[in-house]
């Protein structure tokens, strides 16, 4: 499964979701008829019915997923809205803020040069322009621009924009990541005492 987006929040009164998208295709993705899976990221409590979750109507918090089918999508704004089947209203699809959607890797196009799945980024080799091997990707986060890798090794951290200004190459066969990085950029690791 390869993550293909996440729930921002409800839309309208209508059961849309503002969904932001993490494919390059969410046109095909989350096109009508597409299925996608559905998951809590983080189980949340309703503060009216503690023991209810929050998010994909019935969707476990346990990791597992619950199969989803759209009915319609269009663009929006830096996101995309999405409708899916059985989200019938704004108080069905206020359930699925912070849900995320995956999609089975085999059912997406390929990622092209210099492109990776999210999910195959943790544990990345990364090295610099000028000091070589820097270390691993640790993790990452999405901010508005975009994703920012979570660089470790033992000399050096970093937490770096993963976007074609920082990242000059990306190896999925080699799993290899190369950086450009401005001066100051990198922390040197310091040693405990």
């Amino acid at each position: 499964m390869a993550l293909v987006g996440r729930v921002r929040r409800a839309f309208g009164l209508k059961g849309e979701l503002v969904v932001q998208p993490t494919t390059n295709e969410p046109g095909a993705v989350f096109a009508p008829g597409r299925r996608v899976f559905a998951s809590l990221v983080e189980p949340r409590q309703s503060p009216a019915a503690p023991s209810a979750p929050l998010g994909a109507t019935d969707a476990p918090a346990d990791g597992t997923r619950r199969e989803c089918i759209v009915q319609s999508s269009r663009p929006f704004k830096d996101g995309w809205l999405v409708k899916l089947d059985g989200v019938a209203d704004k108080t069905a699809a206020d359930r699925w803020r912070g849900v995320q959607f995956e999609a089975p890797v085999a059912e997406l196009t390929p990622p092209g040069e210099n492109e990776v799945y999210e999910h195959e980024l943790v544990g990345m080799r990364v090295s610099e322009a000028t000091h070589g091997e820097i270390g691993v990707v640790a993790g990452w986060y999405a901010v508005p621009q975009g994703l920012v890798l979570e660089v470790r090794g033992s000399a050096w951290r970093a937490d770096v924009p993963f976007n074609d200004a920082f990242v000059t190459m990306v190896d999925r066969e080699r799993r290899a990541i190369r950086l450009t990085l401005p001066d100051g950029l990198l922390e040197p690791v310091k040693a405990e005492p």
